[in-house]
């Protein structure tokens, strides 16, 4: 079920938290509301789910006006931060809670728990009580709790930010396969850049209260339309410089940069831009004898490792280039020697790989 929000604003007193907002959630989709804290989207989301009356704008669910719609009425699905079970009762009470709310019969009640419970993997819990299950058992309770009403729209806020990496890494899946299964719509609320780069169908970034990039993860991260977007999803090594008369070339302090022709809207022949890469596009090479690897085309300005991290699956290197400029390097060695620090380095980007912004 398409989920509508034109034109959305909400006041706290004077201060704007939503300032015009307006995105159109398509039947089944998986959507992210990506920001910072204090950017507006947790408001966005209780604005959905009736948490919030006093707004403007329109928010309709299928074509029907939420507006004086109370959040019992709106049968939605949400999946709180934390979790918000009932301590005094089972898994299966906690499920159950909505359908007898809304006094569903006592056999359909059954059957639904076991199938919301089986969904999410915990079939046989169901007599333990939270306090007997682990963070990452809870949060499925509270997921099968928000899917076993089938809900029209499933909102979920943060709901993972509670989990350890490994259970979060975990738990990214669960959600992913159980939406494969589902098709409901989906409203996906975090701050979290590498959740919803891993599971967003099409996601939108907030910035003081108004959308500053909407559109699919690949596209955002690898053609972001701001330097705040584009800084917000990932590291970035980047220049300051201008963009010369036809559009494909960056002079820098560094030279001159070749850069795709397709730009964010506004940015035009002329004007002052900062050109970036992402560290893992950056390769390095020893400065005397060392070869960079094919397709990298070789910066003039030499380097200098000022620091590194071993991550495991890469180093992470700190560089200083000429003029303080500082960058990152993403660098898989496979049990390799890496560089030292104060190492001498050339460096090279993937062909086609720089960006420009604003």
């Amino acid at each position: 079920m398409s989920l509508d929000i034109q034109n959305l604003r909400v006041m706290y007193g004077k201060v704007r938290a939503l300032d015009g907002v307006s995105v159109k959630l398509e039947p089944g989709e998986m959507f992210f509301l990506l920001g910072p804290s204090g950017c507006g989207k947790s408001t966005l989301l209780r604005s959905v789910a009736g948490f919030i009356e006093e707004f403007e704008g329109e928010i309709r669910i299928g074509g029907e006006a939420l507006k004086g719609v109370p959040p019992h009425r709106r049968d939605f699905g949400m999946v709180f931060q934390n979790y918000a079970l009932f301590p005094h009762l089972t898994v299966f009470g906690n499920v159950a809670f909505g359908l007898e709310a809304r006094r569903v019969g006592r056999d359909e009640v059954k059957t639904r728990v076991a199938e919301a419970l089986k969904l999410v993997g915990l079939s046989g819990y169901e007599e333990r009580r939270p306090g007997e299950l682990s963070g990452g058992q809870q949060q499925r309770v509270a997921l099968a709790r928000a899917l076993v009403i089938r809900p029209r729209v499933l909102l979920l806020d943060e709901p993972l930010s509670n989990l350890d990496a490994k259970l979060r890494w975990e738990m990214r899946s669960e959600i992913k396969r159980i939406h494969a299964q589902t098709k409901i719509t989906t409203l996906y609320v975090t701050h979290d850049q590498k959740e919803a780069l891993s599971l967003a169908d099409r996601m939108a970034i907030l910035k003081d209260g108004r959308i500053e990039a909407l559109g699919r993860p690949r596209d955002l991260y690898w053609n972001p339309p701001s330097r705040f977007a584009a800084g917000f999803l990932g590291d970035l090594n980047e220049l300051k410089g201008t963009l010369d008369s036809g559009g494909a070339k960056v002079q820098t302090a560094l030279g001159e940069i070749a850069v795709p022709t397709s730009r964010p809207e506004g940015v035009q022949p002329g004007a002052e831009v900062y050109v970036f890469c992402r560290p893992e596009s950056v390769a390095l090479a020893a400065a005397e004898g060392g070869a960079l690897p094919s397709g990298f085309v070789e910066l003039t300005a030499a380097a200098q490792v000022s620091g590194s991290a071993f991550l495991g699956e890469y180093t992470l290197y700190e560089l200083e280039l000429p003029g303080g400029v500082r960058w990152r390097s993403y660098r898989h060695e496979l049990g390799g020697a890496g560089f030292a620090d104060g190492a001498k380095v050339r460096l090279g980007v993937a062909a086609g790989t720089w960006r420009v912004v604003a």
